[in-house]
C-alpha cells in the first residue's frame, strides 16, 4: 500500500482527530464503543458529501475535523466530564493476561507479516479512496469492491493518510481491531455479565473466527462488533426499552445493515425485542428512526446512487449475480443452510471433506459456541435471556445460512449473533449449577487456546 495514496494528494487525519475529540470524555464502555462508532459515522458522512458534490478529498476535511474536534472537547472539559474513565472501568471487566497475551501474539504476527487482506477487493478498495481522496466508483477495479460499500475502508484509507506513522497504523490494524473487540466484550457486559469466572471471562478471547479477524485484513469483525453490542443489550436488558438506547441500537444495526442488506435480519430481532418488551410504538418508532440514521451513516444511500450512475441499477443485479453471493433458488438456500448448520460442529472438517471448494480462510466459532449452546438449553426453563438468546441468534444465523452459499465455514459474516449467543451462554453458566458446565469450560478454553496457537504458527511460517 501506497504511503499516501497514488497521486499523492491524500494527507489526512480526520478519524484521529475526530476520536481524539469524543473518546478521551468517554465514561463507561459502553459510551466509549458508542464514540468509536460516531466518530467513524462522521466521517463517513462527510466523505459522502465530497463524493456527491464531486468536490474536495479526505485531505480537504482536515480542518473542519480539527476544529470539530477542538469544539467536542472544549465542551466536554467545560461540562467537567472526567478523563479516562472509561478504561479503568473496562479494565475491570476484562480478562487481563488473556488479552495481553492475545495482543502480544497480534503484534508479532501485524508486524512479522505483510499487510494482506482476506479478500483482495477490499485492498483494492482503500488504495482507490487513497487515489481519489472520495468513494467514488472506479472501473479499474473488481465491481465486489465498488459495490460492497467502503465504511471500514474508508477508515484505513484515512488511517494509511496519516503523516509518517499511517503505514504503521494500517500495519498493526489486528490491534485496533483487538481494541474494539474488547470495549464490545466489555459494553455487552452491561447486559450479559459474565461475573468474576477467569474462565467465562477468557471464552470470548479464544473464539478463532475473531483471532484470524486480527491477523488479516476484513471489515468482519468491526461491523460485527456493532451487531454484537446491540443483540446484547436486546437480549439482557429487562424492563420497558429507554428511548435513548432504542434509538441508539437502531443506529448500531443500521451500520451493519448498510454494509450488507443481508444483516437486515438483526435489524428485525432488535425491531421486534423492543416491540415485545414495550408494547406500545413510540420506541419502536425510534429504533427504526435509529436504523434509518445508521443506514444513512454507513453509506448505502451512496452506494444505491453510484450503482445506478455506474451500472444503471440501484441493486447493481448483474454484478452481484456475476459474483455469485446470494443463494436464487429454494434448492440452493436449503444446502446453504443444511451445509451451515453441519459447519458449526464439525470444526470446518466434515464440510471441508463434502463440499471442496467451499469456505473461506476465516474459520469458525468452535468449541466455545458448542459450549455456549449447550449451556443456553440447558438454562431454557429457568432463564429468559437463555430463551431470547437461543431465539434471536436462530433467527439471524438462519437468514445468513439461507442467503449466502459460502457461509459453510465463513462465519465471519456471522460475527454479531454468533458472539452474543456465546456471551450469552457465559452468563447463563453463572446460575446453572452443574458440574458439567465448569470442567467443561476449562476444556473449551485450553483446547480453543491451543488452536488460536497452531493458528498463529502456521500464519508466521506461512510462504
Amino acid at each position: 500500500m501506497g504511503a499516501n495514496g497514488a497521486n499523492g494528494n491524500l494527507r489526512a487525519m480526520n478519524l484521529i482527530a475526530l476520536l481524539a475529540g469524543l473518546l478521551p470524555w468517554a465514561a463507561t464502555p459502553v459510551s466509549a464503543f458508542t464514540r468509536i462508532y460516531l466518530a467513524c459515522s462522521l466521517l463517513s458522512l462527510e466523505a459522502q458529501v465530497i463524493t456527491w458534490r464531486g468536490r474536495g478529498s479526505l485531505g480537504s476535511l482536515v480542518f473542519l475535523n480539527v476544529a470539530l474536534a477542538a469544539c467536542m472537547a472544549a465542551w466536554q472539559v467545560r461540562a467537567k466530564r472526567p478523563t479516562g474513565a472509561w478504561m479503568g472501568r473496562t479494565w475491570r471487566l476484562l480478562p487481563v493476561p488473556v488479552v495481553l497475551a492475545l495482543l502480544a501474539i497480534v503484534v508479532a504476527l501485524n508486524v512479522w507479516r505483510p499487510v494482506e487482506a482476506a479478500d483482495a477487493y477490499q485492498l483494492d478498495r482503500v488504495l482507490q479512496i487513497e487515489h481519489v481522496g472520495t468513494l467514488a466508483y472506479s472501473a479499474d477495479i473488481d465491481p465486489k469492491a465498488n459495490i460492497v460499500g467502503a465504511f471500514y475502508e474508508l477508515m484505513l484509507a484515512d488511517l494509511q493518510g496519516v503523516p509518517l506513522v499511517g503505514a504503521s497504523l494500517v500495519r498493526l490494524h489486528g490491534v485496533w481491531g483487538l481494541l474494539v473487540f474488547t470495549l464490545a466484550f466489555a459494553a455487552a457486559q452491561t447486559w450479559l455479565p459474565l461475573g468474576r469466572s477467569a474462565w467465562a471471562l477468557a471464552l470470548l478471547f479464544t473464539v478463532p473466527v475473531v483471532f484470524h479477524q486480527l491477523v488479516m485484513i476484513k471489515n468482519d469483525l468491526f461491523l460485527g462488533a456493532p451487531a454484537f453490542v446491540a443483540l446484547a443489550w436486546a437480549v439482557g436488558s429487562t424492563g420497558r426499552a429507554n428511548l435513548k438506547e432504542a434509538w441508539w441500537a437502531g443506529w448500531l444495526v443500521g451500520l451493519v445493515v448498510a454494509a450488507k442488506l443481508t444483516n437486515a435480519a438483526v435489524a428485525l430481532v432488535i425491531g421486534v425485542s423492543v416491540l415485545l418488551r414495550d408494547r406500545t410504538w413510540r420506541p419502536l418508532i425510534l429504533t427504526a428512526a435509529g436504523v434509518l440514521a445508521g443506514i444513512i451513516a454507513g453509506g448505502l444511500a451512496l452506494t444505491l446512487w453510484q450503482n445506478t450512475r455506474f451500472y444503471g441499477d440501484p441493486l447493481a443485479t448483474r454484478q452481484v449475480e456475476a459474483i455469485g453471493s446470494l443463494n436464487r433458488s429454494i434448492g440452493a438456500a436449503l444446502v446453504g443452510i443444511t451445509r451451515f448448520l453441519i459447519s458449526f460442529f464439525d470444526l470446518s472438517l466434515l464440510t471441508r471433506v463434502m463440499w471442496p471448494g467451499r469456505g473461506g480462510w476465516g474459520g469458525t466459532f468452535g468449541l466455545p459456541f458448542m459450549w455456549a449452546l449447550a449451556v443456553l438449553v440447558a438454562s431454557w426453563r429457568s432463564l429468559p435471556e437463555a430463551r431470547r438468546a437461543i431465539i434471536a441468534g436462530g433467527v439471524c444465523l438462519l437468514a445468513l445460512g439461507i442467503t449466502f452459499p459460502d457461509a459453510d465455514l465463513s462465519h465471519r459474516l456471522a460475527l454479531g449473533p454468533g458472539l452474543m449467543v456465546i456471551a450469552a451462554g457465559a452468563s447463563a453458566s453463572r446460575t446453572l449449577e452443574q458440574r458439567w458446565v465448569s470442567r467443561t469450560l476449562i476444556i473449551t478454553v485450553v483446547l480453543s487456546a491451543v488452536q488460536l496457537l497452531r493458528s498463529a504458527l502456521l500464519y508466521a511460517t506461512r510462504a
